[in-house]
Parts: C-alpha cells; structure tokens; sequence
C-alpha cells in the first residue's frame, strides 16, 4: 500500500521527475550551495584539520572524470570497477561512472580470482583502484585480476603514498576531461535515467557471480526516499564508516546525505576499520560537530566500548544502523554511551538499500526497522495484503527503487514480476505501524517440524553482560532434523564460558525446543566483507562439528572440512579405509549431508 499522507510523496515525485540520476541529484544541490562542504576527509585519527571538497568542487571533478571516462571508450553498456577505500576520488568514481557506463563499486578484499570473475561479467573497461599501500594489499589482487580480463583497456590509480612509476594516476586521467564535462553548458549530456547504471555484487565470494543491477533512476528514487524517510537535513554532518561497494554506505548515507546538502566525514582512509579511530571514537564525533553517524551492528559493537571520556556530543542527534540484526542490548549500550538515538534502518541491495527507516526525530523507537519510507509499497505475504498492525508474513516491496534483476553468465535474471520483490525476509507490524523483521525463511531452525526463529535466541544471549556478539543457527541432526546452536563472541576485557552462557540461556528461554543444544565462544565471530556476521559459515562449523561428534572413535586423525555455501556437503581428508568410509557415508546419510568432490 502507498505510505505517507502528508503530502511528501508528491515532492519526492516531483523531485525525481526533474533529478532522475545521481549526477543531477548532487548538481541541482551545487548550484544552490557551491561553497557548501560536500566532503571532509580526515587525514589521521588524532585531530588534524579535515581536507574539504566544496559541492562546486565537486561537482566539477564529477564532470571531468565523466568526460575522461568517455574520452578513454567507455560506453553505456561497458563497467567500470571502482576499488577505493574511504577517499573522496571514491565519490567521483562512483558518480562520475553512473554518468559515463556502469558503476561497479567492489570489495576491497576480494581474491584476485573473485575479482577475475566478476570484472569479466560486468565487461570492465576501466579500473580506479588505489596505489600501493603498507597496510591494504589491495593494489597486488587488482593488479593480477586486470591480467586475466581482456576488457580492461585502462586502470587508473589514486596514490596512497607516492605515485608509482608508469602509473595513469588520478590526477592525470581526471586530466584529460575537458573542464565542464560534455556539455556546451558545462552539464553532463543527457542520458536516459533508466538503463543499468550500476552493478552490485551479490552473490557472496565463491561460485558463479551475479550483479544485482540499478538503473540510474533507481539509485536516485532510492537515495530520495533513504534521505526523506530518515530525515537528513541540509545542516547535518554525516559520519560513515560503511563500505561504498554496497548500497547501505553509498545510497543510504552517502548519496542520501550529499542529496539534501549535507556534509559527509570520512574518518581516514580505513574508516572504522582503523584501531586509532575506533579508540577516538567519540572524541572524533565531537572535533568534527558529527549530526549523524552511518553504521552496522558489528561497527556499534566496537563503538560501544570506546570511552566517550570528556565528548559532549553537542551536535549529534542519531546513530542510523542497518545490514543486519540488531541486538536489543547492543543498542541500548550504544544509547546509553552516547544518550542519543539509535535508528535502524531496513533494506536490501535489490531495493537500492532501502525499504524503511526510524526517523531521526529525537525520539527512542522502538526495537523496529521503522515504518515504510515514502513511495515504497510494502506489503506481508501477498501483493494484495496491507502493510497494517498486526500483519505478518514475507516482506514484499514495490516502488521506483526496485532493481532490474541480476547479471548472470547466462543473461538477466529475476528481474521482479509485476514490480514486487519478494525479499526473503519475515516481518510484522507493531502496532505503532513500524515494520519489524523477525528474521530469514532461510534461517528459521526447524526442530522436528518447529520453527525456532534465530533472532528470539540472539536477543536472549546479548542481554547477558559478557557478550558482545552473538548468533544462532542450524545444526545437522539425525533425529531432529536441526537443532539450534548459539554461537557468541565476549566482549573487550570480559571472559564467559561455554556453560555459564548455557545456564543462562536455560534460565531465560522458556521453550525447551528453542535452548541451544551447543554453546560456543570465540574470539571474534566470522564477519562478511559488509561487517555482517557470516551466518553460511557458522552453518559450517556447525555441520564440521556435528559430523566430528557422529564418528566418534571412527574420526580419530581425519579432516572434517565444510566448504559448501549451503554447509549440506562435507570434505573428508587423511587416511580412510574401506571400513572407515563406510562408516562416514552411514554418518552423513543419518545427517542428510553428503560428501564434497
């Protein structure tokens, strides 16, 4: 059903009529705010004054860059991969791209081989990536990765340092686009809002590849509605620690941010992946008068133990979260840390990273991912059901943000039916009207044909005071079908023990089915590229576990490996005789697991 009432639909249509790109969304805010800052980069963690980039400024590297990219051959149709940490040639790149091709922002720690495979699906013609640096080996990967795609013609480096010899460096490249772009008026030439503009990856970092494909138009109707639903302002100062390979970082915050004429703060090169800014944290949010701060659950989890010491936080007024789970107890620590809201926002690459957000009013919300932003549909369970309290069921979204199906080796697929999106995700309305996910059809743990929702079991576990993280999955079982495991990681300078979590977990959850059969402590949780917890890999260590207990004796000096995405096939290694494989085969039989390779 059509959300809002109080006439914004109309205004962000209207919005997205005359700005239907990134490029026209950032110049319609440069020719109002020129002198504004679009971008203060933080050059170290201990106070040194920001390197700024005016909307003017901006806006015009974005033309030059667009122009050298067209100069260089690139054509609608050809990707350009962008392999930048938090600098500001990152946002030109980026912009700039969706202008001239197809944008394809991408991980930074991907495998030369990953890397391979997905620049020869997005016909890469020209790479950015970053020159060498002593603490990133991005430039070694990218550099072997460009040697086995034959589309690559160009690469363009952003020195971290001095500039490597016989490099296209930055400066140079930007160099051969006349100043004002295309245009006779200086504009980027029209082009048409709704063809791909940019690739996203979506398909984890094995296996065949797939790109979530955005028009242009959907990147823009995406950052309006990230922007309104949230509601950024003009005189907000946006600090953001999110990666711009995915939609959370570029859409949600940075895009959003610099549509309404704000500032973004990138907090060095390495962002909250830096030790020094993490120890600073709070003190960095006060030097550089941050209104908002972008983040995920992992990034508040470290947040959360920072000392914010002597900070008065003035200017602060949310801390938007999204990209996975959050932990009721993570957000109440960060609250309390900060005495300001925690927002969480929900959304997902396919919907260019937004489907609802907590506005930042002020107010504390409650545990929910807020209501649907303006001209999202949202509806549970079927197209025809209405987004109203009480509703629960699938999460389905239509409305000018949904993507145009993935690139895969054997075409476009998935392209929505209809304009629905069927996302996977469970959910409900409050009766405050807020949607709340309740968690992933995938991810329910079905225990002899009950349903035990991952998320209930988590929540119980962060209420503990030594946890810091924590995260619940399926275990293979011979009888059950699945059992739930718990796995958590302790926080800073705190121990706990595998026992003490499960007595706990005893006592506070009141259905037996639904305990943890396993607790399991680590140092820290596996995290995908995104900062988000790795579920598919507990799901492995889990099934390793689980095969090791079944074989007992019979495992004495075997490897038992779990590689497979779906951790439903399990590698063997060391010396098997008959007997022995025998044995393993009847054990993966009663498990429902069978062997890799």
């Amino acid at each position: 059903m059509p959300t809002g009432t109080d006439g914004r639909e109309a205004a962000l249509r209207a919005r997205l009529d005359a700005t239907p790109t990134p490029y026209d969304l950032l110049a319609q805010i440069a020719a109002e705010r020129p002198d504004h800052p679009a971008l203060d980069y933080l050059p170290d963690a201990a106070g040194s004054p920001p390197i700024t980039t005016s909307y003017a400024a901006l806006v015009r590297e974005i033309r030059q860059m667009t122009a050298a990219l067209r100069a260089a051959g690139v054509g609608p149709e050809d990707g350009i991969a962008i392999l930048l940490p938090f600098v500001p040639q990152a946002v030109t790149a980026l912009i700039a791209a969706t202008a001239a091709g197809i944008a394809f922002p991408m991980n930074l720690l991907l495998s030369a081989e990953a890397l391979t495979a997905q620049m020869t699906l997005a016909r890469v013609r020209v790479v950015v990536t970053m020159g060498p640096h002593p603490a990133l080996d991005v430039h070694a990967r990218v550099m072997a990765a460009v040697a086995s795609v034959p589309t690559v013609t160009t690469v363009v480096e952003v020195p971290m340092g001095a500039a490597r010899p016989g490099a296209v460096t930055w400066a140079d490249f930007v160099g051969t686009g006349a100043d004002g772009g295309t245009g006779a008026d200086g504009a980027v030439d029209p082009d048409d809002p709704d063809r791909v503009a940019a690739f996203i990856h979506t398909g984890g970092t094995t296996g065949a590849p797939r790109l979530a494909q955005l028009s242009a138009r959907n990147l823009a109707a995406a950052t309006l509605m990230a922007a309104a639903g949230s509601g950024m302002a003009a005189e907000d100062r946006v600090l953001t620690g999110l990666p711009l390979f995915h939609v959370g970082g570029a859409v949600d915050v940075l895009l959003a941010a610099l549509s309404q004429g704000a500032t973004v703060i990138f907090p060095t090169a390495t962002a909250l992946r830096n030790p020094a800014v993490v120890g600073r944290f709070w003190q960095i949010v006060d030097e550089t008068a941050t209104s908002m701060i972008g983040s995920v659950p992992t990034i508040l989890a470290a947040i959360a133990d920072s000392p914010r010491g002597s900070a008065r936080l003035d200017r602060l007024r949310a801390i938007l979260t999204g990209g996975s789970p959050l932990a009721p107890e993570l957000a109440a620590r960060v609250e309390k840390i900060a005495a300001r809201p925690v927002c969480q926002l929900y959304g997902m690459t396919e919907t260019g990273g937004i489907v609802s957000v907590q506005p930042a009013d002020g107010r504390f919300h409650d545990h929910a991912v807020g209501p649907p932003v303006p001209l999202a549909r949202v509806a549970l369970g079927a197209v025809d059901a209405a987004c109203l309290p009480g509703a629960r069921g699938e999460v389905l979204v239509s409305g000018p943000h949904v993507f145009q199906g993935y690139r895969t080796a054997a075409g476009t697929v998935d392209r929505p039916q209809d304009g629905w999106l069927r996302s996977g995700d469970l959910g409900e309305v409050l009766p405050s009207g807020e949607l709340r996910i309740i968690g992933r059809a995938k991810d329910v743990i079905i225990r002899s044909g009950h349903n035990i929702d991952p998320v209930a079991i988590e929540e119980v576990a962060h209420a503990h005071p030594a946890v810091a993280q924590a995260a619940a999955v399926a275990m293979p079982d011979d009888y059950a079908g699945e059992l739930p495991v718990l796995y958590v990681m302790p926080r800073a300078g705190m121990t706990c023990t595998e026992d003490d979590i499960a007595a706990f977990m005893a006592a506070h959850i009141a259905e037996p089915p639904a305990r943890p059969r396993h607790v399991f402590v680590l140092p820290d949780l596996p995290l995908t590229p995104l900062g988000k917890i790795a579920r598919f890999r507990l799901r492995q260590l889990a099934a390793e576990h689980r095969v090791r207990a079944a074989l007992g004796d019979t495992g004495d000096g075997l490897v038992v490996a779990c590689e497979d995405p779906a951790a439903k096939r399990i590698t063997i290694g060391g010396e098997v005789t008959p007997d022995r494989w025998r044995a393993i085969e009847a054990v993966l039989a009663r498990l429902g697991l069978g062997l890799a390779g």
